[in-house]
């Protein structure tokens, strides 16, 4: 039984509880019509199908209390689907194991716990309807009637269409959620949350397919990589919340900068890769230069113009693998902050 954590209580947690109250007040209710006509079939007293009746509509309410006021909601979630596999053991076992009712509830109470807690709840929840029906067995005298009137069959038919039904809709929600979240992680892997440019693996990504267009086609392309000048300055001097903006201001200007096919992705921390495909060296570096003075322009941190310390690398022979093509621009950025910053080198 997975534990509870402080990470596990949360929206997923009360989407759990709520289903499972749901799908158990549906199952108890729509059952009950089954195990009350096989009752009336072996003639037992008005007041054993009152508390037929009863079952079905307190014990899901106050389940529902239990979970929802629990301090540990989750665990006391499954103590109570166990609960719930009992009562139908219980009651299978006082129909003297009538076949349709008795099929319907092992199945179907061993199919959602399978779903719920996978084979160790389905396991121990077998268990305990085995222990109770045991119980009611014994209470009830013993009986035993395999045979199923046409009239049950008819009570059992609610149960049969609803359950599987709901069983689908619950499934169909939570498989529809985790394609969500799937396309959350892809999307969360492919771009920076915090600038909107290219994440480095995305980036990365799309340098290496760049690299593989020219060894077979001979393509010319450029890479820019661009860092923020003096920037543990403005963290220290505004905070590291002024920084991350002066970050996002940074991506912009660059993103507004940028044509149609280009490619920005953030390499790290403040620095930031650009990707020019059909991009010869000259023409790149003039890119670079217009980027450096939109930059200059538009962002401002501890007081100052921000500025950049851009590399320019061409690709071409010796230059032909990422490696290599990253580290020429990377070296050529090195050059620029070497040269006091806010300029261009190649």
């Amino acid at each position: 039984m997975p534990s509870d954590s402080p990470g596990t209580v949360g929206s997923s947690l009360a989407r759990f509880v709520r289903h499972t109250s749901l799908m158990r007040g549906l199952g108890f209710f729509a059952a009950a019509f089954g195990i009350a006509s096989s009752l009336v079939d072996r003639g037992v007293s008005d007041w054993l199908l009152l508390v037929v009746g009863i079952n079905a509509v307190a014990w899901p309410l106050l389940a529902w209390q239990l979970s929802e006021t629990s301090t540990q909601p989750l665990r006391t979630t499954y103590r109570v689907l166990l609960v719930d596999t009992a009562i139908a053991g219980f009651w299978s076992a006082v129909t003297g194991f009538d076949l349709l009712p008795s099929a319907m509830l092992m199945a179907m109470m061993m199919m959602d716990r399978l779903i719920a807690g996978g084979w160790r709840l389905a396991l121990r929840a077998l268990a305990a309807m085995l222990a109770a029906a045991l119980v009611g067995w014994s209470l009830a005298g013993f009986p035993f009637h395999p045979q199923t009137t046409f009239r049950t069959m008819l009570w059992c038919m609610p149960f049969f269409v609803l359950y599987p039904l709901a069983i689908g809709a619950v499934a169909w929600h939570l498989t529809e959620r985790v394609r969500a979240r799937k396309r959350e992680l892809e999307q969360d892997s492919r771009v920076d949350p915090q600038t909107g440019l290219a994440s480095r693996r995305q980036w990365q990504a799309q340098v290496i397919a760049e690299v593989r267009r020219y060894r077979r086609h001979g393509t010319v392309a450029s890479l820019l990589m661009l860092d923020i000048d003096h920037f543990k300055r403005i963290n220290d001097a505004e905070g590291h919340l002024a920084g991350d903006e002066v970050i996002r201001k940074v991506a912009n200007c660059v993103l507004q900068g940028l044509r149609g096919g280009d490619s920005a992705g953030r390499f790290g921390g403040d620095e930031f890769g650009v990707l020019l495909p059909g991009t010869a060296r000259e023409a790149a570096l003039d890119l670079a230069r217009r980027l450096g003075q939109a930059v200059r322009e538009c962002v401002f941190g501890a007081g100052q113009p921000v500025t950049l310390s851009i590399g320019v690398a061409e690709i071409g022979p010796g230059l032909d693998g990422f490696e290599s093509w990253t580290g020429a621009a990377d070296a050529a950025l090195y050059r620029a902050k070497m040269a006091g910053r806010d300029c261009v080198r190649e």
